[in-house]
């Protein structure tokens, strides 16, 4: 999962305590870090600060939902402003957490936003041939061919297909669903990655035309 906030030792804190429950934690200062992973690793929860400097919280969350339709958001602030909640539920957060938080209610959140995300996956993709998770967990694999040859991306479940959508602006999006649905105006799927327990790593297949 992929924790952001700007404070360095809420972030560490948050991060060590979700660690220590057993989740795999990227962390991010500031929200351009946060859309850099976004771009180039898979992640099943983003876990997001309201109020931080530069990009604001609500503003990071619309960005990361037009690189990733499905991601699930927990905002989390340590104001509880009914407004700003509401704001954020309308957006596309799937929750609005206040701070100080037990540990347990995180936990669970947190739980129940990656199974949502993964139960999503495997229903949009329709039957797959059974593949082994990955052995040792969650890990990095490389992306070979298409337009982000070369890149790694954080993957759990060797069942899962990347897709690559194109903006109207020509810049490339990541898609986890199978194929994406509801795509914005003049946007359009170009291809997407799957995994080979041969070679271990992803490889491009281009969309038919």
């Amino acid at each position: 999962m992929l924790v952001v906030d700007d404070q360095q030792t809420v972030r560490a804190a948050i991060s060590g305590l979700l660690v220590a429950r057993g989740f795999d934690v990227v962390s991010a200062g500031t929200g351009e870090k946060a859309l850099e992973h976004l771009r180039t690793e898979y992640f099943d929860v983003m876990l997001c600060d309201v109020r931080m400097p530069g990009m604001p919280g609500l503003e990071l969350l619309t960005n990361a939902l037009n690189i990733e339709r499905s991601l699930p958001v927990l905002m989390l602030t340590a104001v509880n402003d009914l407004e700003t909640a509401r704001d954020a539920l309308e957006r596309g957060a799937m929750d609005y957490l206040t701070k100080p938080i037990e540990m347990d209610e995180l936990d669970q959140a947190v739980r129940s936003a990656a199974y949502h995300r993964r139960s999503e996956l495997k229903r949009n993709s329709g039957p797959q041939p059974v593949i082994p998770q990955m052995d040792s967990g969650a890990r990095q694999v490389e992306l070979v061919g298409g337009p982000l040859d070369a890149r790694r991306v954080r993957v759990e479940d060797a069942r899962y297909r990347l897709w690559v959508v194109m903006q109207p602006d020509g810049e490339h999006v990541w898609a986890s669903i199978d194929p994406p649905s509801n795509l914005p105006d003049g946007t359009r799927p170009i291809g997407s990655y799957t995994f080979s327990a041969e070679h271990q790593a992803m490889h491009w297949t281009p969309e038919r035309t």
